[in-house]
């Protein structure tokens, strides 16, 4: 905090907003879009902190499907999967790109990030297994997710009928 005080009550503020974001909305199944969008807005803000010029963070999203409903946190936690395991473990860090999108009678949400699919023995694969199960709740047969590496790229993918 004394180093840099402007970027620690950043840190702060945006801690605290993610903090009410999840409090308010804890008993929420599901979200609008756009509503998990500022939500990730702040943790990339966060993480930019921490990382700066090694986290390149950008989005192509078809605003057709701000208003959807989708499950609280989940792009959320598509993000924070791919800067904690991905480009906060590359030297010189990478690139989040976050897109959304419609396919006929699905909303199609995609995280890429750079560096490779590598699961560790000692993780306990929580929030991947979470997001499986709460789609697999939801939507059952209809949703699917799917985390694959392509030319030095994770993409963790998911369907969701609309």
């Amino acid at each position: 905090m004394l180093e840099d005080v402007d970027k620690s009550r950043e840190m702060i503020t945006r801690l605290s907003d993610m903090l009410r974001y999840s409090l308010t909305k804890n008993g929420l199944d599901k979200i609008s879009l756009s509503e998990e969008l500022e939500m990730v807005e702040n943790y990339i803000a966060l993480s930019k902190i921490q990382l700066e010029e090694r986290l390149i963070f950008t989005k192509e999203i078809d605003k057709t499907v701000l208003k959807t409903e989708i499950p609280l946190m989940l792009i959320q936690m598509l993000v924070e999967n791919a800067i904690k395991h991905g480009i906060s473990n590359l030297p010189n860090g990478g690139k989040v790109l976050l897109t959304i999108s419609k396919n006929k009678n699905n909303l199609i949400i995609e995280v890429k990030n750079s560096g490779k699919l590598i699961i560790h023995k000692t993780s306990t694969k929580v929030g991947l297994e979470n997001i499986k199960k709460r789609l697999s709740l939801m939507y059952g047969e209809k949703a699917s997710f799917s985390l694959t590496e392509k030319a030095e790229n994770v993409i963790a993918r998911i369907r969701i009928p609309l």
